[in-house]
Parts: C-alpha cells; sequence; structure tokens
C-alpha cells in the first residue's frame, strides 16, 4: 500500500466479464495533487478519471464523460468488484477484477510463434449473412513485435482506439473507455478472418473480414439530406433559448452538431469542433450542439450536458434538444431526410443554406482517414469564410 491511500499506485490490468468473455484493458493508478487518479490506456489514448472516492477498503471511480463507475474492493495486489454502466436504456452491470503489474493486454506463452503482418484495410462485415449485416473498415498496424493497433470505421462513426495482439493465427483486440466494453476475437487464414464481436454483456455477433485495400463506405454526405433551412428554438443548460434567427447567427456560417453526451464518437467530434470554433469564429463561424439525450426530462438530461460541456471544455453553445427518440429528432429538424446516426453535422452558409449534411464521425483513431478528413474539412470552411 502507498502511504496514505489504501491502494497501490502504478500498471493494472483490467479484466470485465463479458458473460464468460474475458475483456482486457490497462489502466494506471497514480497520485496527483495529493489525490488518487485512474489513467484508462487504449493504444495511444489516455482516459483521465479524477472522481475517486475512497471509503475504507473501497474505492469508487466515476467515469469522466458517461454515466458510468466503477465500484471497488482494495485488496495488497487485486481489486474486485463491479462496473456499473447507466448510459444504456436498461443498465448494465458487469464483474471486474484488477491484477497489478500485468504488462500484457492479452497473455502469450513460450510456444506462441510469431504472427504474420495484417497492417492495412480489411474489408469486414459484421452479423455476417443476416439481414442486420453491416459493412465497416477494419484499419490495423502492427506495432512492436504482436502488438497490434486500430479501429473499424463504419458510417456512423469508428470502434474508436483498440489495442490487441496476434498470437498465432489469433486476433484479440479490446476497448474500454466507459462508456464501450467492446471485445474482438478472430482467426486469421491467410488475407481473411472469422471472429466474433462481443459488446458488454447484452450483445455478440460473428464478423468476417478479407484483405481489401480498395474497400470504400458510402459518402457521408450524401446519406442524410436536407431540403430546408435549419430553424430551432431552444433552451441551454440554463434555460436560455437559443434561436437560429438570434444575431449571433446572423451573416455567419453556422455548423450545427446533432449530438447525445451518451455517445463516444460525438465526444470525438466535440473535442474537433470546439478546436476549430477556437481558431475561427473571428472569421465568421459559429458552432451550436444540439444535444439528444436518453432522458426527454430537461431536469435530468442537463446535468450531463453541464458536465460534458464543464470536461470537455468546450466554448460553443450546446442546448437541449429533447429525447434521442426519432419523432423528436424528426420534430426538430423537419426538413431532414434519412437521419442515420449520432452525431450528424450540418453546416449552412452565411445565408443560412445547407451545404453539407454529414453523418458520423470517424475520428482520431482511424489514422490516415482522419487526416484527410480533417484537411477536407479546413478546406470548405476556407471556401465559406472568405
Amino acid at each position: 500500500m502507498t502511504a496514505g491511500f489504501p491502494i497501490v499506485f502504478g500498471l493494472w490490468l483490467g479484466l470485465l466479464n463479458l458473460n464468460g468473455a474475458e475483456l482486457p484493458f490497462h489502466f494506471e493508478l497514480e497520485e496527483r495533487s495529493g489525490k488518487p487518479v485512474m489513467v484508462i490506456r487504449n493504444a495511444e489514448e489516455r482516459i483521465l478519471c479524477d472522481e475517486i472516492a475512497l471509503s475504507g477498503d473501497s474505492m469508487f471511480i466515476r467515469m469522466p464523460l458517461y454515466d458510468s463507475e466503477l465500484r471497488l474492493r482494495i485488496g495488497s495486489d487485486t481489486l474486485s468488484g463491479i462496473w456499473i454502466n447507466r448510459g444504456r436504456k436498461t443498465p448494465a452491470t458487469l464483474p471486474f477484477v484488477g491484477l497489478r503489474n500485468r504488462p500484457d493486454r492479452f497473455q502469450t506463452t513460450m510456444n506462441d510463434t510469431r504472427p504474420t503482418d495484417i497492417s492495412g484495410k480489411w474489408e469486414t462485415w459484421f452479423d455476417a449473412g443476416s439481414t442486420d449485416s453491416s459493412l465497416a473498415i477494419g484499419i490495423f498496424r502492427r506495432m512492436e513485435t504482436d502488438v497490434v493497433y486500430g479501429t473499424f470505421m463504419t458510417e456512423t462513426g469508428d470502434h474508436r482506439f483498440l489495442e490487441g495482439r496476434l498470437i498465432n493465427d489469433s486476433l484479440k483486440l479490446s476497448v474500454f473507455d466507459g462508456s464501450h466494453a467492446w471485445l474482438y476475437l478472430a482467426r486469421i487464414d491467410g488475407d481473411r478472418m472469422n471472429g466474433m464481436f462481443y459488446s458488454g454483456n447484452h450483445y455478440k455477433a460473428p464478423f468476417m473480414a478479407k484483405r481489401n485495400p480498395e474497400i470504400r463506405l458510402r459518402d457521408a454526405s450524401g446519406i442524410t439530406t436536407m431540403n430546408g433551412p435549419v430553424s430551432f428554438t431552444l433552451p441551454d443548460c440554463d434555460s436560455v433559448l437559443h434561436s437560429t434567427g438570434d444575431d449571433r447567427y446572423r451573416n455567419r456560417v453556422v455548423i450545427y452538431q446533432v449530438m447525445g453526451t451518451w455517445c463516444p464518437n460525438c465526444m470525438d467530434e466535440s473535442v474537433f469542433l470546439d478546436s476549430i470554433y477556437r481558431q475561427r469564429a473571428t472569421e465568421g463561424l459559429e458552432v451550436v450542439g444540439l444535444a439528444f439525450e436518453r432522458s426527454s426530462e430537461f431536469t435530468k438530461a442537463t446535468p450531463g450536458i453541464r458536465r460534458t460541456i464543464n470536461r470537455l471544455s468546450i466554448s460553443y453553445p450546446v442546448v437541449y434538444a429533447g429525447s434521442t427518440d426519432r419523432e423528436r429528432i424528426k420534430a426538430v429538424f423537419p426538413a431532414m431526410s434519412g437521419f442515420a446516426s449520432f452525431p450528424t453535422t450540418i453546416i449552412a452558409d452565411r445565408k443560412g443554406q445547407v451545404v453539407k449534411v454529414h453523418s458520423g464521425f470517424s475520428g482520431p483513431a482511424t489514422g490516415e482517414a482522419w487526416e484527410l478528413y480533417k484537411r477536407d474539412f479546413s478546406r470548405m470552411l476556407d471556401r465559406l469564410l472568405r
């Protein structure tokens, strides 16, 4: 134990039980400014969890953005307890164990052989062969030895920062970020793989993939359309009404972010949009977030919105748009057709005419696709703001 604290600081391996399948992820326990913190590690991503309460031999860790927490009992070299995710319509509870000083995310043995390189793009079908089958692009990078970083990019967004290993002919990947608890186990046969995808303790589905460097998704700007201008009057967390007719939006290029604080891809986009807003507001750019939340009640939904604004230091206004119900989305955007995903980004020119609607958001975990998106987004704003 560390002086002053009943926990041991350093590297830990967390294990979540997904109805029999075991999802591993690394985290570090540290002392910062006299307080314990947890830093979750997924590939290049680092998530700081600094809301930790200690009581005797118990530790309660609140996730920084999502309505979930770890409730743990502290041992000398172990942590045991549960992860509670209240972000779902039906809250989920998963058993958790933490083990100290386990550097390997997925364990190997002395008999394991050096695997082949799977770096590149893989055409992937989740729920393969069913009516719910959906296309994704697996993007993988082999790091040192057998460590793999990557993600799956879909039309609604990416699966964020996946980390795992190639062990013989097996690929094992996982991510835990306080919202996602996702595990991927696949067998590789040359340029093909077959596997199983686990999402928490409520869903699992087969997937199949093959190497395909030319694979593309549909154009994200052609999935959802707007047949008229954006028009709304909605409250922020302080009940102040914001309207598209307000002076701040007149003769400005406006980005309308259709989002939810429960949506990890929306959080990635919020960080990106805030950086753009801070850089280009003086050129005539405005951004406004429209938060569609799990709750249809203002008093229940707005604390989560306020928390997200504060945690991400969002400088543009975010209003409460109502629940995630499709009818509510249609009521706020009657001119919208083909709504497909959170987030959806609507860009209007200085005259208020919608010039682009972008479905989904594939962020930093997608590598080259992310760099291309940022470049194209910047060029679009250059044209609209000149």
